[in-house]
């Protein structure tokens, strides 16, 4: 496996061929790194793309044309090796297509194609998912980038909060806001995923107010916060979600399923500033 890196005077970010994740965006001046390194004692993953599933179904199972499949949490992208197609300084393109592999787990053929653009101390990330197959293709997609936190090795995870740029109201479990811009981080809470259902706002920050990483995202229905008793906090937009409660529909049929037509691309992206 190999890894591909951008650069210019003010970060340093590294693409791996595996799952196509985020290995590495550092400040150079400060040298703080922000991404999650993947420490299985916690999590092992890093900034997985959710695709074909977001989450997982009530009984795990996909229920496609009347055939059953099985994938794992999130789908199957998140362990697969990608191929780069182009690399600069300032830009790195990542492919995945069908194999004989995802087909058992998801009948359709499709091309996933990453594009990561540097923009001073933003990345900016688009996906474009083509719809290989002459039907309609039912699918789900999120996104699950993770940050340290502590970002700052000295401070502790309570020095940080999530700021949004809008006012949101919500209720999720434990968690409430009422037309408020800071989310305390309630570790608790955290562990079983704070979920915002039509954000308002269009970007989330994880800071202490001295340093912070902001994710910026536009049209995502579900916003998503997880942080399993560990020390890094992921923001995660999506267009799908798992089962919340017992579903007993087809795959087709579940809220936040989307569909591409035949020959036809989908694309989406959010963004990634440090600071």
């Amino acid at each position: 496996m190999a890894s591909f890196t951008m650069q210019n005077d003010k970060v340093t970010v590294v693409i791996d061929e595996q799952a196509s994740e985020i290995h590495s965006f550092k400040n150079n001046k400060t040298g703080i790194e922000y991404m999650w390194q993947g420490d299985p004692a916690f999590w092992k993953g890093r900034n997985p793309t959710l695709f074909p599933m977001v989450g997982s179904t009530w009984d795990k199972i996909l229920h496609i044309n009347g055939k059953e499949y099985r994938t794992g949490n999130h789908g199957f992208t998140r362990n697969s090796l990608f191929t780069c197609s182009e690399h600069d300084d300032s830009h790195v393109v990542m492919v995945l297509k069908d194999s004989e592999a995802t087909l058992k787990e998801y009948p359709f053929r499709f091309t996933l194609q990453i594009t990561y653009t540097l923009n001073g101390d933003r990345l900016d990330i688009r996906y474009d998912i083509t719809n290989e197959n002459d039907v309609t293709m039912p699918f789900n997609f999120g996104l699950h980038p993770a940050f340290n936190c502590p970002i700052e090795p000295e401070k502790d995870f309570f020095d940080y909060h999530i700021e949004f740029n809008t006012p949101e109201t919500f209720r999720w479990k434990v968690t409430e806001l009422n037309n408020e811009t800071v989310l305390p981080l309630n570790k608790d809470a955290l562990a079983e995923t704070v979920i915002i259902t039509d954000p308002k706002s269009t970007v989330s920050t994880l800071t202490d107010g001295v340093h912070g990483v902001s994710v910026g995202y536009e049209n995502y229905e579900w916003l998503a916060f997880w942080s399993p008793q560990a020390p890094f906090v992921c923001i995660e937009p999506w267009h799908s979600h798992a089962d919340f409660e017992e579903v007993r529909v087809p795959f087709e049929e579940r809220e936040g399923t989307l569909f591409l037509e035949a020959g036809k691309t989908w694309t989406t992206s959010y963004s990634i500033r440090i600071w």
